[in-house]
C-alpha cells in the first residue's frame, strides 16, 4: 500500500476556491448525462510563483517515483480562458463533505470558518495529506487539512444591495458560538499517516 504523508504547501493564489459552502459536482458522459455519484466537497486550486511551481512539481513526481508509480498523474489542472488552454496550471485540492478544513490566521489562530469568506485570489497556506493511488491508471491527490489565510480576499458583495431602514448586522449573538456547528473545522482527513514531512519550500 501506496505511504501516505502530510505536508505544507508553499503559499500560492487560490484560484476558484470552493472552501465556506461544499461544491456539488455531477460527472457526466460524453451525451452530457449524469455517470455516477456526484462529488460534494470543498475544493480550491493554487497557482504558484514559477519557482514554487517547480518545487511542488518535482517533489510531487519524487513520491511517484518512491511508489514505483512514475508517469502517472498529478493534480495540476489546466488554466482555461474562453474555453482555451493558457498553459498556466494549478493545484488542486479537495476535503470531503463532512471534514471542513479549518481555517487559520498568519499568527497560528483558529478562525471561525463563518466569519471569512475565502475567495479568489486569497493568498493560502495550505496543509495537505499526499494521497497516492492505484486505480484509474494511478496518481496523487491532495487532501487540505488545514488553511492558513496569509491574505485575505473576499468576494464581492452587490454594492447595489441597500435598503433604506432595513436590518443592520451588529454584532449580537457572537457571544456563544458554542452551538454554530458550521464553525467546527475538522482537524483533518480521517487517514492513517505513515509518514509526515514539511517541504524545504
Amino acid at each position: 500500500m501506496a505511504k501516505k504523508i502530510t505536508v505544507t504547501l508553499p503559499k500560492g493564489v487560490a484560484v476558484w476556491p470552493k472552501l465556506n459552502e461544499v461544491d456539488v459536482y455531477q460527472p457526466v458522459d460524453k451525451k452530457g448525462k449524469p455517470s455516477g455519484a456526484e462529488k460534494r466537497r470543498f475544493i480550491t486550486r493554487l497557482e504558484f510563483n514559477d519557482e514554487d511551481h517547480r518545487k511542488v512539481d518535482t517533489y510531487l513526481k519524487k513520491v511517484l517515483a518512491d511508489n514505483d508509480m512514475e508517469g502517472a498523474n498529478l493534480p495540476w489542472k489546466d488554466e482555461k480562458k474562453d474555453g482555451k488552454k493558457t498553459g498556466k496550471k494549478h493545484l488542486e485540492m479537495t476535503s470531503g463533505e463532512k471534514y471542513p478544513p479549518p481555517f487559520i490566521d498568519s499568527k497560528g489562530n483558529e478562525i471561525p470558518r463563518s466569519k471569512v469568506k475565502i475567495g479568489g485570489g486569497s493568498i493560502l497556506k495550505i496543509d495537505v495529506t499526499v494521497n497516492p493511488y492505484t486505480g484509474f491508471g494511478g496518481g496523487i491527490n491532495l487532501y487540505m487539512n488545514d488553511i492558513m489565510i496569509v491574505e485575505l480576499k473576499q468576494r464581492e458583495r452587490n454594492k447595489m444591495a441597500v435598503e433604506e431602514g432595513g436590518f443592520v448586522y451588529d454584532g449580537s449573538g457572537d457571544e456563544d458560538e458554542s452551538e454554530d456547528l458550521d464553525d467546527a473545522g475538522a482537524p483533518q482527513n480521517p487517514v492513517d499517516l505513515d509518514d509526515e514531512a514539511d517541504l524545504p519550500f
